[in-house]
C-alpha cells in the first residue's frame, strides 16, 4: 500500500471549513476532537466527538467517561444521554478567529493554533493550544483502496473545567478527508486500513513535553505513519512500531511503542470507554528523554479488531431495517477477542 505522511504548513481559516478541499475532489467527511483528562487528585476523563459521525447533517457524541480501572467493560458515563443526546444536528459560523460548530448542547471553536470546545450544556469547557505542527497522512487512491483516505491531525494542551472543577491533559482534532459523497464508515479507513492508533503527551518536570500520534496498519498493508513533537519541533514519521498487550478478554491494556531508534514509550491504560474499540491512560519514560523525569501525562489508543467489516456491515442492516443503529453496549456484551478477532459467546 502506498502512503505518504507530511507536515502542513501553518493552518488558515479556510483549513477548518467543510467546504475546504486539501486536494482537489476532496472534502471533510469526519471531524473529531476529542480529550483525556486528569483533575487536581489525578482521576482520568476521556471526552470524544465527531462531525458528521453517522450522518452528514449531525454530530456523533461518543459520551463523557471516568476512567476507573475497568478494561474489560464500559466506564462510567458522566453525561446521562437524555440531556447530552448521541446524535444531535449542528451549524457552522465563523469569526476572525474561529470557525465553529454549534450543536444544542456543544460547540467548538477551531483556530489557526486555538480551540475551544463546551459541552454538556457547559459542564465540560475547555481552551486549548496547539503543540507543534499538523501532520498529515494521505492513502492516494490504489487498487484496493477505491477511496483516498486523508487525515490531519492537531496535537494540544486542553486546560479548563469539568463539573467546575480544574481539568488539564491531551487535546486532538483530527480531519478526515475522502470524496465528499462518502460517509467516515464508507471510506474503509476502519476496515481496510486501521488496526491500532494512538495519540499521547508526555509533560516533563523541566518544563518541555513529547507526544503525538502512531498507527498500526492492518497486516499486509505496511502502513506505520507516526507524529512526533518534541519540545515544539515536529517531525513526519512512517517507522512506528506499535506492540499491543491484552486482558483474558482481549481488551488492550497496554501498548509500547518505538519510533526507530530514537524512542521507546510505553502507554499504560488505565480504562475503557467504549469496549473495545478505546482505552485511556498514562505514559511511563522513553528511552529518548535523555534523564528527563515525567511530571504528567495522557494517552488515548484505539483498537479495531481484525474482522470489524463484519460489525460495520451488521451496523449498516439494522440501520436499513429499522432506521437507527444498534445499541453498541448490548451488541458487545457477549463479547470477548481471540488473536483480534471479535467473537461472541452463545447467549
Amino acid at each position: 500500500m502506498r502512503y505518504h505522511v507530511y507536515l502542513e504548513a501553518e493552518p488558515t481559516l479556510e483549513s477548518y471549513r467543510l467546504s475546504h478541499q486539501p486536494r482537489p475532489g476532496y472534502g471533510p467527511v469526519f471531524i473529531c476532537p476529542f480529550v483525556v483528562l486528569t483533575d487536581s487528585a489525578g482521576q482520568l476523563y476521556n471526552a470524544m466527538r465527531g462531525v458528521q459521525g453517522q450522518n452528514k447533517n449531525e454530530t456523533m457524541n461518543m459520551g463523557v467517561y471516568q476512567l476507573n480501572g475497568q478494561l474489560d467493560d464500559q466506564c462510567p458515563v458522566l453525561f446521562p444521554y437524555k440531556e447530552n443526546p448521541i446524535a444531535e444536528r449542528y451549524s457552522v459560523t465563523e469569526t476572525a478567529d474561529f470557525v465553529s460548530y454549534v450543536g444544542q448542547s456543544w460547540r467548538f471553536d477551531f483556530g489557526v493554533d486555538r480551540y475551544r470546545w463546551s459541552d454538556g450544556g457547559g459542564r465540560l469547557s475547555l481552551s486549548a493550544q496547539r503543540l507543534g505542527q499538523v501532520c498529515t497522512f494521505w492513502v492516494p487512491e490504489q487498487e484496493g483502496y477505491e477511496y483516498p483516505q486523508m487525515l490531519r491531525s492537531h496535537l494540544g494542551k486542553a486546560t479548563g473545567t469539568l463539573d467546575g472543577e480544574p481539568v488539564e491533559g491531551l487535546f486532538m482534532l483530527d480531519y478526515i478527508y475522502s470524496r465528499p459523497d462518502a460517509m467516515w464508515t464508507e471510506m474503509g479507513m476502519l476496515t481496510k486500513l486501521h488496526n491500532v492508533w494512538l495519540n499521547w503527551l508526555v509533560e516533563y518536570d523541566d518544563g518541555g513535553y513529547e507526544g503525538g500520534y502512531a498507527w498500526r496498519g492492518r497486516p499486509g498493508t505496511g502502513f506505520a505513519a507516526a507524529h512526533h513533537v518534541v519540545d515544539g519541533v515536529s517531525t513526519a514519521r512512517s517507522d512506528a512500531e506499535v506492540t499491543t498487550h491484552f486482558t483474558g478478554r482481549g481488551s488492550v491494556s497496554r501498548v509500547d511503542l518505538a519510533l526507530g531508534h530514537d524512542a521507546t514509550f510505553t502507554l499504560e491504560q488505565a480504562g475503557s470507554t467504549d469496549w473495545p474499540l478505546h482505552t485511556c491512560g498514562t505514559v511511563s519514560p522513553s528511552s529518548g528523554a535523555a534523564g528527563r523525569a515525567i511530571a504528567k501525562s495522557w494517552n488515548y489508543t484505539e483498537f479495531f479488531p481484525l474482522n470489524w467489516g463484519a460489525v460495520a456491515d451488521y451496523q449498516a442492516a439494522h440501520r436499513g431495517l429499522y432506521g437507527r443503529y444498534p445499541s453498541f453496549a448490548r451488541l458487545m456484551k457477549n463479547a470477548r477477542i481471540k488473536d483480534q478477532i471479535l467473537v461472541f459467546d452463545e447467549l
